[in-house]
């Protein structure tokens, strides 16, 4: 497919506190999506349009053009899909499928040079609202739901290299519409919740991938599922999430290194089912529900700390 080109916007004031700005909104109003940076650009895939219903398409921004553009679309509809990189390629890792939430077990990573995505060894369990961290040249699959809607407990670990998986230590707390980073060679789990958005978690729990073990951090300020987070300096932004009638517009921030919290200033727009990476000297905070359930934004808000 040719790439479609969308009109600049210019940048505005998104807040009081000048740390917040504006950026060029997505092309389409979208929830329970993820974003993921290659190559200096940020991209999007999937999640769900203002129809309330699943797609499959896919964007870019570039930030210094302040420029969207829609790519190939991916293979199927998916929402719910982690998006991460490792090395020079992004990769879409499960998510869930259609109405009934059936999770997937597709890995498909994107050929940026052919603007095309191509299938790899599937997950040993199909798994969405799922989170994603990259340690070593591996992602690291942590928390979600599987094909039953069961919580998957066990870690699934993808070595690009011999495109095979394996298993890692379970995760002590069964989640999911959890976030997850990872610095320092460890692999941070924030939040989620068990299904019932009124009983979210505040909970950090770090695995260890050189011993294949578990461990607590200190916990979120809030308890917060629907939420999305980036790093930025060593330090993990979270932001925003969902009660069952309510969306939060909280921003708190871990720094691994003292297992302290922190309060930034706070989201612009609340909304949960969003978005967020850092590039370009800021965290891009993309789309999501401005109200609880099916609701969607096209909104994209600029953290610069």
């Amino acid at each position: 497919m040719r790439f479609l080109a969308i009109a600049v916007v210019a940048c505005s004031s998104a807040a009081t506190d000048p740390r917040w700005s504006t950026a060029a909104p997505v092309p389409v109003r979208v929830q329970e999506m993820h974003a993921a940076v290659l190559h200096a650009r940020l991209y999007i895939a999937g999640g769900f349009d203002a129809t309330n219903w699943a797609i499959a398409n896919a964007y870019r921004l570039d930030p210094t053009a302040n420029r969207w553009e829609r790519i190939a679309d991916l293979p199927a509809a998916r929402h719910h899909m982690p998006l991460a990189v490792v090395g020079d390629t992004l990769y879409a890792v499960g998510g869930l499928a259609g109405a009934s939430f059936s999770a997937a077990d597709n890995l498909w990573l994107y050929r940026e040079d052919e603007n095309r995505w191509e299938p790899r060894a599937a997950l040993p369990i199909g798994r969405g609202a799922s989170a994603v961290g990259i340690v070593a040249g591996k992602l690291i699959v942590v928390g979600g739901m599987g094909p039953t809607g069961a919580h998957v407990g066990t870690t699934a670990i993808y070595d690009p290299g011999t495109n095979t998986w394996s298993e890692g230590a379970s995760i002590p707390t069964l989640r999911d519409h959890l976030t997850a980073q990872a610095v320092g060679g460890r692999v941070y789990a924030i939040g989620g919740r068990p299904h019932d958005p009124d009983r979210n978690y505040d909970l950090v729990e770090i695995y260890e991938v050189a011993t294949n073990s578990w461990s607590s951090g200190a916990r979120m300020p809030s308890r917060r599922g629907g939420l999305a987070s980036a790093v930025f300096a060593g330090r993990i932004h979270t932001f925003g999430g969902e009660t069952s009638s309510s969306v939060f517009a909280n921003h708190e921030i871990y720094d691994p290194t003292a297992n302290r919290w922190d309060t930034g200033p706070t989201l612009p727009t609340p909304r949960h089912g969003l978005g967020a990476a850092t590039v370009d000297g800021g965290i891009y905070v993309i789309g999501g529900g401005p109200r609880a359930g099916f609701a969607q934004t096209d909104v994209v808000e600029v953290f610069t700390p």
